[in-house]
């Protein structure tokens, strides 16, 4: 548990840091804007590739652990998008809040918490999940925006697929994972400023969450923020658990696969629905609540597991 309040601790604090910095006006309001332009289009992409290049997958079961991860991000895009097809008063840019918030995971906590259980072997396995989660994930994410938000007339298939080609998201994925295939290894002098540059995401992301959360928000945004937390905290796990054990992934696998989908959604889908149009209110107050709320129930899985 304690291991656990570490990690998250901080989380929480930069979103408060980034609540006390709007609310007392220590910074201009135009400021957060520009922060979350900055994130979106030149932190997140560096911190995406770096991540995606340059891993070494032969001697892991990268197959297995593909198609569990693979397996488990699709059936929570289906279950959260079953269920707005069947609650339709819902409006499109709520309903891509309520799909980051239970498709999304939070990379750092993530790895951090699995580094601390299964040590370097498990760290190095999560790596590779998470890298092919993230490709389709963003991928998943950016075609819901898409439909739902950007083409209130109906499918436009064009624009869709302009939207995935242009995303930078998406291109730091295909970047990363393309370096990957093709086994070149960044220069360590480009690799570390992608280090480097990266690492300002993370704080500066979930400032930007702290600095648009408003009271009252985990009232009005209710529904989204039950629906994505049930699939986030108990569904997604569960379907992991059962892929991993059907696949017959090690018990050291099937660990890291559950923790993956065990921790709350991540706080760059703030930065994503603000800059696509989503319901950025919804949004802060679901990251914020999922990981005060992970407290709760990290400690119950990682006790369930062992």
């Amino acid at each position: 548990m304690l291991a656990i309040s570490d990690i998250l601790t901080p989380v929480l604090a930069m979103i408060l840091v980034g609540f006390i910095l709007q609310r007392t006006n220590f910074l201009h309001p135009s400021f957060w804007p520009s922060a979350e332009k900055l994130t979106y289009f030149l932190l997140l992409p560096a911190t995406l590739i770096h991540s995606l290049a340059g891993k070494k997958i032969s001697d892991l079961p990268w197959l297995k652990m593909v198609m569990t991860v693979e397996g488990a991000v699709i059936a929570s895009a289906l279950l959260v998008t079953l269920w707005w097809l069947t609650h339709r008063h819902m409006e499109g840019a709520a309903f891509t809040s309520l799909f980051q918030g239970g498709v999304r995971f939070n990379t750092f906590v993530a790895l951090a918490l699995v580094e601390n259980m299964f040590g370097r072997d498990g760290l190095m396995l999560a790596a590779l999940g998470a890298g092919f989660m993230i490709v389709l994930i963003n991928v998943l994410c950016v075609s819901v925006f898409s439909l739902a938000v950007g083409n209130r007339g109906g499918m436009d298939l064009r624009r869709l697929l302009n939207d995935l080609l242009r995303n930078p998201l998406i291109v730091g994925c295909v970047i990363g994972v393309g370096l990957n295939v093709v086994g070149v290894s960044l220069p360590k002098a480009v690799d570390g400023l992608l280090a480097l540059t990266g690492k300002a995401a993370f704080p500066l992301g979930l400032m930007a969450v702290g600095a648009a959360y408003r009271t009252g928000s985990l009232r009005m945004h209710w529904q989204p923020l039950a629906v994505s937390s049930t699939v986030q905290f108990l569904c997604k796990p569960l379907i992991a658990w059962g892929l991993a054990t059907h696949l017959g992934l090690s018990g050291m696998a099937t660990g890291v696969a559950v923790l993956l989908f065990s921790v709350p959604t991540a706080p760059s889908a703030y930065i994503l629905s603000r800059q696509m149009g989503g319901d950025h209110d919804a949004m802060s107050a679901i990251i914020t609540a999922q990981t005060c709320m992970s407290f709760i129930t990290l400690p119950l899985t990682i006790w369930l597991l062992r």
